[in-house]
């Protein structure tokens, strides 16, 4: 089992941060629909696929990790 340091823990956090003002962004300029609801309903899916994805990338990345 691996633990991070403190410094991969901020990058991920403000990286993820960033990754969903942006999914936001998008879902709410482009306009997909009228409703509150559905918009809410697409960001959450969509946030949850690119959840998976950075999650993927970093642990792929060894940078901040160490062994305990």
């Amino acid at each position: 089992m691996f633990k991070e340091t403190r410094e991969r823990s901020v990058r991920k956090s403000i990286g993820w941060r960033i990754v969903a003002v942006i999914n936001s962004y998008i879902i709410l300029a482009m306009y997909f629909t009228d409703s509150p609801l559905y918009n809410a309903i697409l960001m959450n899916i969509t946030g949850a696929v690119l959840y998976y994805v950075y999650e993927r990338f970093w642990n792929n990345s060894h940078k901040g990790r160490y062994l305990e």
